[in-house]
């Protein structure tokens, strides 16, 4: 039997090959990618683009990368170019991926906007935690979104985030179902950010709220396991009205640091700056060290008491992923 033969490119005649351009990727689909190129407008047909294995391994390519393609003539639905080469990134957001290796979730960012409702799923602090302290790491502005505040009847969600006051983090208050963005909206102006959080939070649900007449098809209802009516299954960047771009990604269960020894994670805690030079040793890890200033600040009240346990719980996951 004859083998089937796959869609690819054709071989390009090097005396003909058209230069490459600059585009932008707005999708990411296995080796495949829809990209926009450089000057088009947001309404403007999007490219398919197949990654060349070399880049696919290493840097990879990620929503929000700038790239370089070369276009090619094709036949059937084969892709209409191929990604070369990555341009440099101003900045990624990384997190750990499958046996410790990196993953990319977005690229040329001036935000995260980390996504959290006070129930279904519940709050959880930690989550937040760990998503700040890669933005640390990365150089990207954090923005803490509270959707879904219409659950937060008595408000103990909103005074749990007060933890974060210290930290230059903005917090904004949401209601994706009834339709109330505007905070979220106004601090997204003219800036590209990417949506993090839990699954079930309502990410794609506050897309769609920011984007009106944003129809997606975004995944199946599924009522016997709660799966929301918008469910994204793969990363997209979207133009939002009035300027900036969204990048919404699929929810997550779990949100691990990627290259972040232990004794390199109170770096990543800016709320500690005050108080870590009195520390009695250079190097403090404000775990263990007798004369730990900062250990100090909890103890009086100085430091959020409850971030500095789960910071001391996450020097120690950190140190077990390192041993084991």
């Amino acid at each position: 039997m004859a083998r089937r033969k796959k869609n690819r490119p054709p071989r390009k005649d090097s005396s003909r090959q058209a230069p490459s351009r600059v585009a932008h990727v707005i999708e990411m689909f296995g080796l495949e990618a829809l990209v926009r190129p450089d000057g088009e407008p947001d309404d403007a047909p999007l490219i398919r683009a197949l990654l060349r294995k070399k880049i696919a391994r290493k840097p990879g390519v990620v929503v929000g990368d700038r790239v370089r393609i070369e276009e090619v003539e094709t036949e059937g639905d084969s892709p209409g170019a191929v990604i070369v080469a990555v341009e440099e990134r101003d900045n990624v957001l990384m997190r750990a991926g499958w046996r410790g290796h990196g993953q990319a979730i977005a690229a040329n960012l001036d935000a995260v906007v980390v996504v959290v409702s006070p129930a279904q799923p519940p709050l959880r602090l930690g989550l937040i935690d760990r998503y700040l302290a890669a933005c640390q790491q990365a150089g990207i502005p954090a923005i803490i979104c509270l959707n879904k505040a219409e659950l937060d009847v008595d408000g103990e969600a909103a005074r749990e985030l007060e933890c974060y006051a210290p930290l230059d983090v903005q917090i904004v208050h949401t209601s994706a179902a009834e339709d109330d963005v505007t905070q979220l909206a106004e601090a997204l102006q003219r800036r590209r950010a990417v949506l993090v959080g839990h699954s079930g939070v309502g990410k794609s649900s506050l897309a769609c709220a920011l984007i009106p007449g944003l129809d997606r098809e975004i995944g199946a209802v599924n009522e016997t396991i709660g799966r929301g009516r918008h469910t994204t299954t793969r990363s997209s960047l979207l133009a939002v009205p009035g300027g900036g771009e969204l990048v919404d990604t699929p929810g997550i269960r779990a949100f691990g640091l990627f290259k972040v020894e232990p004794e390199e994670l109170e770096a990543l805690y800016p709320d500690f700056d005050p108080f870590r030079e009195g520390c009695r040793f250079r190097g403090c890890t404000h775990t263990h060290e007798p004369g730990c200033a900062v250990r100090e600040a909890a103890d009086e009240d100085k430091l959020d008491a409850g971030r500095f346990s789960r910071y001391q719980s996450l020097f120690v996951s950190l140190g077990e992923e390192v041993d084991g």
